[in-house]
């Protein structure tokens, strides 16, 4: 048996690639990747006489570079779809699947997942201006997350989410 506690302070082996292999609801073959990601995510399990539950595990993409004068910026996550790379997607709701972190399959899902991409654009707004103008538009923030309902944890708790330590194991 192993205990766990909370290590009170996030460190960069929090960091994790995380990667969803499945299906969409369609039935499309789907890859979501995000090659830095962290599960910002609470410690919510509910305890029932069947297993009919589920756990919620939120990972947000992050950003390796901070600069803000780069004009330039990649976003911290890839979809694939039926062989076809794609981007921009505001959200794509997936089917059954397999959760990998740093190359290594942690879950198996249930219940679908979602992945959202939650962008806030702000208009640069002139007199006489009658609704968004092209090229005074600027993308403020963009966090991809990826939410999986986790049937079952085929690894280690702590690898599934942030600020915690396994304290001993028997």
């Amino acid at each position: 048996m192993a205990k766990y506690q909370g290590a009170g302070e996030v460190f960069a082996a929090d960091f994790h690639a995380v990667k969803f292999v499945g299906k969409t609801k369609s039935g499309k073959a789907l890859t979501i990747e995000m090659p830095k990601a962290i599960n910002l995510g609470n410690i919510e399990w509910a305890f029932a006489e069947k297993g009919d539950t589920v756990a919620t595990v939120v990972f947000s993409g992050a950003y390796q570079n901070t600069d803000a004068m780069v004009t330039t910026r990649t976003e911290p996550w890839t979809i694939e779809i039926d062989g076809t790379q794609t981007t921009g997607a505001a959200e794509i709701v997936t089917g059954a699947g397999l959760v990998y972190i740093d190359n290594e399959q942690v879950a198996l899902t249930r219940g679908g997942s979602t992945f959202a991409v939650n962008r806030t654009f702000r208009e640069i707004n002139a007199d006489g201006d009658m609704g968004p103008v092209e090229g005074r538009i600027a993308l403020d923030e963009s966090r991809p997350v990826l939410t999986l309902n986790a049937l079952t944890f085929l690894t280690s708790i702590p690898s599934m989410y942030s600020a915690m330590n396994v304290v001993s194991t028997t």
